[in-house]
C-alpha cells in the first residue's frame, strides 16, 4: 500500500470517528478571504457560494497564491500568459461582486517550495481579519492545491485569530459537511468561469464543474439543482484533522 493511501485511509477513520451530518449551509454577511492557488481556482472551488455571500452584503477578497503561468499552450509566453490570467480574473471578480484581489504570485507548480508567500499571506489575514476562509481542501491532487493548507498554517502558525476554514473542491472531492445551493447564482458562476477563455481553451471547466455541481445537489434532495461542498472547521479543529493526514504530531 503506497504512503499516500495510507494516509488518505487513516485521514478518513478519524473523521468518521467524529463525523456529523452533512449541513445545509446559507452564506452570509461576513468578512471572507478565499485563498486561490490558480487565477479560476475561486469561481470553480466557490464561484456559487461568493456570489451568495455577496448578495447577503459580505465583503469578500480573493488572494491569488501563484503567477499562473503553467495554465499555457504549448508555445505560448508565459510572462504573456500571467498578464492574461490576471486580466480574466479581475473581470470574474466584477462579475461576482468581489471587493479586492490580491496577487503573491509565487511560481506556479513551486507553491510547495515558496518561501515567503506564507508570511505576505499572514500580513493580509492580520489586517483584513477574515471570519471565513476558503481554501481548496487538503485531499485535492493538484500539488498547489494541497500546498495552499501548508501556506494558510504556516501564515496562521504564530497567530491569535480565529476564523472557519472551509476547504473546496476542485479536482478531487472534499470530505464535505457544508452544502451551499447555488441555483440562484448559477448563472453568475456560469459568467465567471466565461471570463476564463484562456484556461477553457485548455479545458472544458463549465461542464466538468457544473457536473459536479449537480452531483452535489443529491445532499439536497427534491428542489436544489446544483450545490458546492465543503469541508467545515474552526481554525484549530481543521489543523488537527490536517496533521493526522500530514502525519505531523506537532
Amino acid at each position: 500500500m503506497n504512503g499516500l493511501l495510507r494516509k488518505a485511509l487513516r485521514l478518513f477513520r478519524s473523521a468518521s470517528n467524529t463525523e456529523q451530518p452533512v449541513r445545509r449551509c446559507e452564506p452570509q454577511k461576513a468578512r471572507i478571504i478565499v485563498l486561490a492557488p490558480h487565477m479560476d481556482d475561486e469561481v470553480l472551488g466557490c464561484g456559487g457560494t461568493i456570489a451568495r455571500h455577496v448578495a447577503a452584503g459580505a465583503d469578500v477578497k480573493v488572494v491569488f497564491l501563484t503567477d499562473g503561468r503553467l495554465g499555457r499552450a504549448a508555445g505560448e509566453d508565459p510572462a504573456q500568459i500571467v498578464t492574461i490570467r490576471k486580466a480574466e480574473a479581475e473581470r470574474a471578480a466584477r462579475v461576482l461582486g468581489i471587493n479586492q484581489l490580491f496577487f503573491l504570485d509565487a511560481a506556479d507548480g513551486r507553491l510547495g517550495s515558496d518561501t515567503g508567500v506564507a508570511g505576505r499571506l499572514s500580513e493580509i489575514l492580520e489586517r483584513e481579519r477574515p471570519e471565513i476562509v476558503y481554501l481548496p481542501f487538503f485531499l485535492e491532487r493538484h500539488p498547489d492545491h494541497r500546498a495552499a493548507n501548508d501556506v494558510l498554517l504556516s501564515a496562521t502558525r504564530h497567530s491569535h485569530m480565529q476564523f472557519e476554514c472551509r476547504g473546496y473542491e476542485v479536482w478531487s472531492t472534499t470530505l464535505a459537511n457544508c452544502l451551499v445551493a447555488i441555483d440562484a447564482t448559477l448563472e453568475l458562476k456560469r459568467q465567471a468561469v466565461a471570463c476564463y477563455p484562456s484556461q477553457l481553451a485548455l479545458t472544458d471547466y463549465l461542464h466538468s464543474s457544473f457536473g459536479l455541481n449537480a452531483w452535489r445537489a443529491m445532499g439536497f434532495g427534491q428542489g436544489v439543482r446544483f450545490a458546492e461542498a465543503f469541508h467545515a472547521a474552526p481554525l484549530e479543529e481543521y489543523k488537527q484533522l490536517y496533521a493526522v493526514f500530514t502525519d505531523n504530531k506537532n
